[in-house]
């Protein structure tokens, strides 16, 4: 009885094993991308576009402000990410003193289970650009 017990609980465990692995949930991420939004406030339209490739965002522009501000290379090098395949998008009226209006960005990888990896880009109508340091969870 108890050899019948043992064989059951290890079928039932390989069993149950080999279901998790099939239903893994993989990232999508981003190859090129683009968005708009027509704004709020006095924040006119807002374009975010760029490309990914691997791991590592290769270009990344905001229309804001009546300009095109684009990531140099040395930004771009401090967005760490990875395999982003999401983006949250947001404004600032600001103040004139504080570099004033202002465009958010989040940069994010995650799951339906929630956000695993995510870095935030502030760009003022300045032209003023401003990476943080990666969230990781």
């Amino acid at each position: 009885m108890r050899y019948l017990t043992l064989v059951t609980v290890i079928l039932g465990a390989l069993l149950l094993g080999q279901v998790a692995i099939a239903s893994q949930e993989g990232v999508l991420a981003f190859g090129e991308f683009q968005f708009s939004s027509p704004g709020i406030g006095e924040s006119g339209p807002v374009v975010v576009s760029g490309a990914q490739s691997g791991s590592q965002i290769t270009a990344l522009a905001v229309q804001a402000f009546g300009k095109t501000i684009r990531l140099s290379k040395f930004e771009l090098s401090k967005l760490k990410v990875g395999f982003i395949n999401g983006i949250q998008v947001s404004y600032e009226a600001g103040y004139k003193d504080l570099g004033g209006r202002t465009v958010y960005l989040v940069l994010s990888k995650g799951f339906t289970s929630g956000t695993k990896n995510s870095q935030h880009i502030s760009i003022n109508e300045h032209g003023k650009v401003e990476i943080a340091s990666p969230n990781e969870k």
